[in-house]
């Protein structure tokens, strides 16, 4: 027998959780471990204050390179437990499975008995989940600590607001043979007066554009300096936190930036203000008053679209949206503004669907711009080619994966298979979506004129018994995919979609109008 396979390395880390398991201690359990089992220990590797949520630690980076050296001479890797690995159970999973299987070298844990395959994937699973439950937990705990900072008067991290730098305060603490220090805040000599200038003549009702004209801060965009007066309470010297609410999935949890000023956790007078609490209290409450109006108006323009007539579904060549007022819809693009009657453009639109509807060529022209639409939009050339690069991409990544475990430093094929999933997941939207297109190419070629004016007939009649009220728009949003009217001539026209369970296709209109009275 080799003897490698008596030989064993260890793999030693430690978090920022004070708590945790030190390296020594981990050392001295591990060495036990390895006299129990008849294992000499001949190398080791150690990340110390180190993230397990992070695989870029040097110790684990180097651990992963020795794994794949067929000379490193060792064939056990000891850990104490499944989170010095790491806490996310993909990197686990990719070591263990892949570095380690594909090169004869086996992790062997403090904390996990030995027990039958079966019941060693179901354990593994299990403290991997409960690593994952420990990290949300500290990610909690963090936070709390982050809170008791504030209420201390210290900052929870983050740079310096423009106008302050940060000073480091030692505590007296040491951790892993550095001194702890703490963050305050102390104004910033090259621009703390001009901010100070700069926020007293907003309090005070100077313009946005006057007042950084005025404190001389013209280079500073107007988004920085509208977070700089949401900042106005660190500004009027208090240490604040908790403000801005979370993100999942690319949106703000509650539909906004920053949370109720209820929730936010402010310590007084924990560094020199530059303003007064009376300036910063008037700029805030200016900021609170414009984020409520715009709220406002935002649902009543959403209650007045979807009672109008054409809300939602009115808009001008260039794709620009006429927005639903009380008895108007009104248009404005740079700087130029038109608006017409609702009541003139509704009764306009009413008798042009009701026209088309009865019209004996209506529904051969539907049948026949569907089957145009769709049959440019389904080249079965253009599926087969675009099926093959979906193809060919998939064995790319393959192949870029089969590379990656094999090189000492994976990155850059990584990034490679990243680079081509994004590609590969482009192409593949883009065939789902060819592919439903001759679905519904193949639906529309077996129905008939006679079956479309069956049911262009049955909508008719539904327009007539809704009568020109409210009732009339279900029936006009499930005909109507957009009415265009553009601004300049008022004429129009309207495009029409076949509503169908098969088929959402938008259908280009015969007809158009054109002016006709409205103011």
């Amino acid at each position: 027998m080799s003897m490698k396979n008596y030989t064993a390395a260890l793999y030693l880390r430690s978090s920022k959780d004070r708590k945790d398991v030190s390296p020594d201690a981990q050392r001295r359990a591990l060495l036990e471990l390895a006299k129990a089992r008849g294992l000499t220990v001949v190398e080791e590797f150690v990340d110390a204050v180190e993230s397990g949520k992070d695989e870029n630690r040097p110790g684990f980076q180097k651990l992963i390179k020795a794994v794949r050296n067929p000379a490193r001479g060792w064939s056990t890797v000891l850990l104490h437990d499944t989170s010095r690995l790491s806490r996310r159970r993909v990197i686990s999973l990719i070591f263990e499975e892949i570095d380690c299987k594909n090169n004869g070298v086996t992790v062997v844990y403090k904390t996990l008995p030995e027990v039958d395959p079966l019941t060693e994937i179901v354990l593994k699973s299990v403290m991997v989940a409960w690593d994952e439950y420990h990290s949300i937990s500290s990610k909690q705990k963090g936070l709390a600590g982050m809170s008791e900072n504030v209420q201390a008067g210290f900052r929870a991290g983050g740079r310096a607001p423009t106008g302050y730098v940060l000073r480091k305060i030692p505590t007296g603490a040491i951790r892993e043979g550095e001194a702890v220090t703490k963050s305050v805040l102390e104004p910033d000599p090259s621009v703390a007066d001009a901010m100070a200038i700069y926020l007293r003549d907003r309090a005070a009702g100077e313009s946005r554009l006057r007042a950084k004209r005025k404190a001389r801060l013209t280079d500073m965009k107007d988004s920085t300096l509208i977070s700089i007066e949401w900042n106005a309470l660190v500004y009027a010297g208090h240490t604040v936190w908790n403000v801005h609410a979370e993100r999942q999935g690319g949106t703000y949890v509650g539909g906004t930036k920053r949370r109720p000023r209820s929730e936010w956790v402010i310590k007084r007078d924990t560094h020199t203000a530059l303003i007064t609490d009376e300036e910063a209290e008037r700029i805030l409450g200016r900021l609170e008053r414009k984020a409520k109006a715009r709220a406002t108006e935002a649902a009543e323009q959403r209650d007045r679209d979807s009672s109008a007539l054409l809300g939602g579904i009115l808009f001008a060549p260039d794709g620009s949206k006429w927005w639903a007022e009380t008895d108007r819809y009104r248009w404005e693009r740079n700087g130029k503004a038109r608006s017409i009657s609702k009541a003139s453009i509704d009764a306009q639109v009413i008798d042009q669907v009701l026209e088309d509807l009865a019209s004996p060529g209506f529904a051969p022209a539907l049948v026949h711009a569907t089957r145009a639409s769709l049959a440019s939009d389904t080249d079965p050339a253009a599926l087969r080619r675009i099926s093959a690069e979906v193809t060919e991409l998939a064995t790319q990544i393959s192949r870029a994966m089969d590379l990656a475990v094999q090189l000492s430093d994976p990155a850059p094929a990584l990034r490679k298979v990243e680079e081509l999933e994004r590609k590969r997941a482009e192409r593949a939207e883009q065939l789902q979506h060819l592919e439903a297109e001759a679905e519904r190419a193949a639906w529309i070629s077996k129905v008939g004129v006679t079956e479309v004016a069956r049911m262009i007939a049955g909508i008719a009649a539904d327009a007539k018994e809704a009568g020109r009220g409210e009732l009339l728009r279900p029936v006009i949003i499930s005909i109507v995919d957009r009415v265009e009217v553009d601004p300049q001539t008022l004429s129009g026209g309207i495009c029409y979609r076949l509503a169908t369970p098969e088929s959402g296709v938008k259908l280009a209109s015969p007809r158009g109008f054109e002016p006709r009275s409205l103011p």
